[in-house]
């Protein structure tokens, strides 16, 4: 989540500390420098922050550096009181701020988030869904399965996790079958420091039917993702967009283009009432991306081969609101062999 963790002393100084002390906390941090610093009293509760502005524009006003750093802090500083205010956070960010503290209700410091260095921090928990067999990719996949097949140095899946990551994703559940022993191998490696859960099928389920094996998610809106995907979906929007539409489910979904090389005509009965010479019509399609609140997976059935698409028509049969996201930027299908060789060559070029 780029969340500093044990390095929270490096960003906090005491309240009874000189602006010369501020002045060689500051110094110290090294790439780090550039942050501001917290000030907190005895009892450890944040009273202030300071920048190495704040203290160039003090000495300038005639401050000096044996001056206490409570004079010269700003006591109107940004905080959070918690990770699952996506709004402050993205406000925040707005502002171009680059640390934050995090602090419990009594104005402690629990933690520091880098507003620098994560693109989001989304108050979703993320399923990834690793289990298939990529028959059609075969014969890569005889001996590895999907989701580990190598772009660029990575495999697929970790593009998508680390994706995930920069956008402040922590709980993950990942569902796996087909030689699940070497996506699991790869991940605990990769990705200790993760909370993930491990949906292990004991018979295929489709593309989202495991998804009922999990006892218990952390928040109400989950992300669902195929792991044989490569995209640079901006999921700050893609979030917001299902936050703003107020949406049961948000779809993500692709252009597709169908030209026609004549002129299609508009009939009644046998008369000709207009045409359009050579229509370019656009569809938009499934790209194997969703978000939906958690009670939608109650409409789903217990222990039953069930797909992504049946849970689509099952929530639109249901009256929830079912809503699509055209992804404006790549986006790709790394499912057939024509397309994983065309990922290979493209992750070179495209920003991710």
């Amino acid at each position: 989540m780029n969340i500093i963790g044990n390095k929270i002393h490096q960003h906090i100084i005491t309240h009874n500390k000189t602006v010369l002390d501020a002045l060689s906390t500051i110094n110290n941090r090294g790439s780090n420098a550039l942050y501001p610093i917290y000030v907190i009293d005895d009892s450890s509760h944040v009273i202030g922050s300071l920048t190495d502005g704040d203290i160039r524009r003090a000495l300038i006003e005639g401050a000096s550096v044996n001056d206490n750093i409570q004079k010269i802090m700003c006591r109107n500083f940004k905080y959070l009181l918690g990770i699952d205010d996506y709004l402050k956070i993205k406000q925040l960010k707005s502002l171009d701020l680059k640390l934050v503290p995090l602090v419990s209700a009594d104005m402690k410091i629990i933690d520091f988030i880098d507003l620098k260095n994560v693109r989001a921090i989304l108050p979703l928990d993320a399923v990834i869904m690793a289990g298939g067999k990529g028959t059609r990719l075969r014969p890569h996949t005889n001996n590895v399965p999907k989701p580990m097949l190598d772009l660029n140095g990575e495999p697929v899946i970790a593009h998508n996790i680390d994706r995930l990551i920069k956008y402040g994703v922590k709980n993950f559940y990942i569902s796996v079958n087909y030689m699940k022993e070497c996506i699991k191998e790869y991940i605990h490696k990769h990705y200790d420091k993760l909370n993930i859960e491990w949906i292990e099928e004991d018979k295929f389920l489709g593309t989202i039917g495991s998804i009922k094996l999990v006892k218990q998610f952390v928040h109400n809106d989950i992300l669902l993702m195929n792991a044989d995907i490569l995209t640079n979906i901006n999921l700050d929007d893609f979030y917001y967009n299902y936050k703003e539409t107020k949406s049961d489910m948000l779809v993500a979904t692709f252009d597709t283009k169908v030209e026609i090389p004549y002129a299609v005509l508009r009939i009644n009965g046998r008369r000709v009432e207009s045409f359009v010479e050579k229509p370019t019509y656009t569809y938009y399609s499934n790209a194997g991306i969703y978000l939906l609140n958690r009670n939608c997976i109650d409409l789903m059935p217990n222990d039953k081969i069930f797909d992504a698409t049946d849970l689509m028509d099952l929530a639109i049969k249901s009256n929830k609101y079912v809503c699509h996201f055209p992804i404006l930027g790549y986006w790709l299908d790394v499912g057939t062999v024509q397309n994983y060789f065309k990922a290979k060559e493209d992750i070179k070029y495209v920003k991710f």
